[in-house]
């Protein structure tokens, strides 16, 4: 795992950046992983942004494919939202993030956390790997992180 933090006034935000096996194993280490960085960058580490580590890092690991490290940036934005992002090893990005009928067994992690506010967007670097990044709105909005 690399740790990355900087800060300061010259920084426009605080930031831990880690590597994880693209394996399913690493979806609970970077949610514990979550939970001990965000205190250590200045804020609470709530259920939102617990939930959308778990389904970014899920989408990697399922999604993703390759054996390439999946990369995972945790970042505290000025106005006190955080930043998750994870870079796995396909450039293929999703479609439409809509709500799947009741009868699917899966597909809804995106769209629920639109529904709670959580900004979603992907591009791809030169490498081919897509990055997937998510904004947790912050705490100064009236909603919990």
């Amino acid at each position: 795992m690399t740790v990355v933090c900087s800060s300061g006034p010259a920084a426009p935000r605080t930031q831990w950046t880690g590597e994880f096996a693209p394996v399913l194993v690493s979806v609970p280490e970077a949610r514990q992983t979550l939970r001990r960085v965000l205190p250590r960058l200045g804020v609470g580490c709530g259920e939102l942004a617990s939930l959308t580590v778990s389904e970014l890092m899920a989408n990697a690991v399922v999604h993703g494919g390759g054996t390439r490290p999946l990369l995972l940036l945790v970042a505290v934005e000025a106005n006190r939202s955080v930043l998750i992002a994870v870079t796995d090893n396909s450039p293929r990005i999703p479609g439409r993030c809509a709500m799947p009928d009741g009868e699917a067994e899966a597909g809804r992690g995106l769209a629920l956390l639109r529904l709670f506010g959580v900004r979603v967007s992907w591009d791809v670097d030169g490498d081919g790997r897509k990055r997937t990044r998510a904004v947790v709105p912050g705490a100064t909005d009236g909603r919990r992180l």
